[in-house]
């Protein structure tokens, strides 16, 4: 930590290749309950993110879907206090072990209070 900065002006950033026509939906309204259904392709309900500050899974979505990628940058604190505990391995990549983050949809009023970004490049 660097000194004059405080842990909770920390950040990480998670990333979101949205379907086809939903990532300004998502930009806009935030993330809701109606978006990720409990059937095809969200069979759990939940919201699926490329894990902290490495958008190489969302990237890889992205060159499918074509609507960009979403950022949604947390707090450190609350990060570590509601969605540490959701992280799992995804896969390895290049040596490196790529996290995913699976948000389920009660959390998602906790999620919406953190900024988004569109990137469509």
């Amino acid at each position: 930590m660097q000194s004059g900065q405080s842990k909770s002006t920390q950040t990480i950033t998670i990333y979101k290749a949205p379907q086809k026509g939903k990532g300004r939906k998502l930009l806009e309204e935030g993330f809701q309950p109606i978006d990720f259904p409990y059937d095809p392709p969200y069979l759990d309900g939940s919201c699926y993110f490329a894990g902290r500050n490495d958008r190489s899974i969302a990237e890889e979505f992205n060159q499918s879907y074509k609507d960009g990628i979403l950022e949604v940058t947390i707090d450190c604190e609350i990060y570590d206090q509601y969605f540490k505990s959701l992280e799992s391995r995804y896969d390895e990549k290049d040596n490196h072990k790529r996290i995913e983050v699976v948000i389920p949809q009660h959390l998602f009023p906790i999620l919406n209070q953190f900024p988004r970004v569109l990137k469509t490049r």
